[in-house]
């Protein structure tokens, strides 16, 4: 398990919602947490972006991502600029669902780089830390989009894009993601030259309406008064069009979904499969992606409803702020 590497200088980046992680104390979610780290240890990652991590407060919630670390055998402790025991790479979200980070041991976090976003910013949360991984510094991030209100989701992406990009040729970022939504990344086909998306197509293309439908679509209505709609691409749009770049796209990676198999998945029942879950990242970083993949195995469709996802990427291949 793992993406394999193609390189003996690079770096695995993956983003994982690992779904309702410590919401209650039973023998079934004391499973699912066994599972869960598991499929962590898999991936044999470099840097991880969790999503889903549940407490009701920031203090219980930073103390639940150290234990994930410890027991994936990575670290999350980020020092304070002035040294001391520092504090978690964890963004807590204003509804009990939290976002942060964790790493390898080879890897040293940036002393008071930490930043973590929540309320009044996002309607889960965005955490930010920079790390120096194979000799190079970029901020990583983890977040997770709202589930709920696709004008919401566009502003709040937007948000994200200022975030993760503001100043203008600063440190090269990266962010995995529970987008919640479609890419909207577009490629340059090669017969016409032409400007086309990346996914090949709209899962809800077929679909008959029902009413979670009301988060993921834009619809209208024929001259007989029926319904027609299509998946919203907007708030994809946003992080395009804002300098966050689609890995998937970026490489012209196979399209692999990464939500539809689980039976909790309402989409998923319905037979929608769709790629939510993925990695962004600034232009300088372009130059050095090298591979990305979707951890599909029997293990991580039983350990969560999203699939985790990975970039390769080499250091080298960075290109100067």
């Amino acid at each position: 398990m793992g993406l394999p590497r193609m390189s003996t200088d690079s770096v695995l980046f993956s983003t994982y919602n690992v779904l309702n992680l410590f919401q209650a104390d039973s023998a079934a979610e004391r499973e699912h947490y066994r599972l869960v780290v598991e499929s962590i240890r898999a991936l044999d990652t470099d840097v991880l972006a969790v999503q889903e991590i549940r407490a009701p407060d920031g203090k219980l919630a930073r103390a639940r991502l150290r234990q994930l670390a410890d027991d994936a055998g990575m670290r999350c402790m980020v020092p304070g600029r002035a040294g001391g025991a520092g504090r978690s790479a964890l963004a807590t979200g204003p509804h009990g669902y939290h976002a942060g980070l964790i790493w390898r041991d080879c890897i040293e976090p940036v002393p008071g780089s930490f930043r973590g976003y929540g309320k009044g910013d996002f309607w889960h949360s965005l955490a930010c830390v920079t790390l120096d991984a194979g000799g190079s510094r970029v901020r990583y991030a983890a977040h997770h989009a709202t589930p709920f209100g696709r004008q919401l989701r566009a502003d709040q992406n937007e948000r994200l894009v200022a975030a993760l990009t503001n100043p203008p040729g600063g440190l090269p970022a990266m962010v995995g993601a529970d987008w919640n939504t479609e890419s909207a990344d577009r490629v340059r086909d090669k017969d016409s030259g032409e400007w086309i998306l990346y996914e090949p197509r709209d899962p809800f293309a077929g679909i008959d309406w029902f009413d979670e439908l009301v988060y993921q679509c834009q619809w209208d209505y024929d001259e007989r008064g029926r319904r027609r709609h299509r998946a919203d691409r907007r708030p994809g749009d946003v992080l395009w069009a804002g300098g966050l770049h689609d890995v998937a796209a970026a490489l012209r990676a196979p399209w692999q979904a990464t939500v539809g198999h689980h039976p909790d998945d309402s989409y998923g029942v319905r037979g929608i499969s769709r790629r939510i879950d993925g990695i962004r990242v600034t232009k300088q970083l372009l130059g050095g992606l090298r591979a990305y993949g979707v951890e599909d195995s029997a293990l991580t469709r039983r350990a969560s409803d999203h699939l985790p996802v990975t970039l390769e990427y080499v250091p080298p291949g960075i290109a100067p702020a």
